[in-house]
């Protein structure tokens, strides 16, 4: 995706469309308790690539206690298909569209009274153990110290020192390929910081982001972080001191208006439907059966 066809994501109205997003409720803590768990997971490509692309979003898990719901949800929705035991309680399940892994469910065993489910993304990185230190090192929290995850690669979970949640990652065999998102994958990544500067700066020293900044809304900065001329996630300031920054992830489909109308069947929520005034109508908010959200849009719009 071209970075100039990227940036006209971001019209005056995406302040209206983020403030939905983060009303929906707390960000999950994910404590060594949850990571440590032994799984048997595929690599991030079937196909070795050999080649990293430092800044990209390269994978997402799901963590859940919500197994067969979740399945049937997203399944139901996107046409995923899943690999894994017939079992509610499988600790790992593959996620594939049209024979091709995208992402995972992690059955988890979740306190109630901290949060639900959630979508969980991985950022690849040059080097994960001095990644970690400059987490450490710059305010940022590692919950899980680095690790090798047969198949995976070496990864660790942290918080960024606003308290975003993600996995760093050195894959084995490398990055899937850059190319345009097909419909029903992942299509971007947004972080809703509490202070985007310091969040922008932070991102650029980490993974060697540059950044190019519009304004959206009066004097509020939307930065599209890129890798060379390569559009990779975007940050917002979060206009509320008390929900907590975090990173959503987008699925890129046809339609929002005519999922949405699907997603209470399947036993999730509708958090914002699609609005003329928020992109043309092209954007929506879901939530699944477990309460993770992720956000959908139609690209282009």
């Amino acid at each position: 995706m071209k970075p100039d066809q990227r940036n006209t994501l971001f019209s005056s109205s995406i302040v209206l469309f983020i403030i939905g997003l983060f009303l929906i409720g707390p960000v999950l803590f994910l404590g060594t308790g949850c990571s440590a768990k032994k799984l048997v997971v595929p690599a991030v490509t079937e196909t070795p690539t050999l080649k990293y692309h430092e800044g990209k979003f390269v994978w997402h898990d799901l963590l859940t206690d919500k197994l067969p719901e979740v399945k049937k949800f997203y399944g139901g929705l996107f046409g995923w298909e899943f690999e894994g035991k017939d079992d509610p309680k499988a600790p790992y399940t593959l996620i594939k569209l049209n024979g091709e892994p995208i992402g995972g469910i992690v059955y988890t065993d979740l306190k109630k009274d901290l949060n639900e489910s959630q979508w969980l993304s991985y950022l690849s990185v040059a080097d994960v153990d001095s990644a970690a230190r400059y987490i450490e090192k710059n305010g940022g929290t590692i919950h899980r110290k680095p690790w090798n995850l047969a198949n995976r690669g070496r990864l660790t979970v942290v918080s960024d020192p606003q308290g975003a949640l993600l996995v760093l990652i050195k894959t084995t065999g490398g990055d899937p390929s850059d190319r345009e998102p097909g419909v029903n994958v992942w299509l971007w990544n947004e972080l809703f910081a509490s202070d985007d500067a310091a969040a922008v700066k932070f991102y650029e020293d980490l993974v060697g982001y540059t950044h190019e900044s519009q304004t959206v809304r009066d004097t509020a900065e939307y930065h599209v972080m890129k890798t060379g001329e390569t559009a990779r996630a975007g940050i917002l300031l979060n206009p509320f001191e008390a929900v907590r920054p975090n990173w959503l992830p987008y699925v890129r489909v046809e339609d929002p208006a005519a999922l949405i109308e699907k997603v209470e069947a399947l036993g999730g929520k509708v958090a914002l439907a699609p609005r003329e005034d928020i992109r043309k109508g092209s954007v929506a908010l879901i939530i699944d059966p477990s309460g993770a959200a992720v956000a959908i849009q139609r690209w282009p719009f």
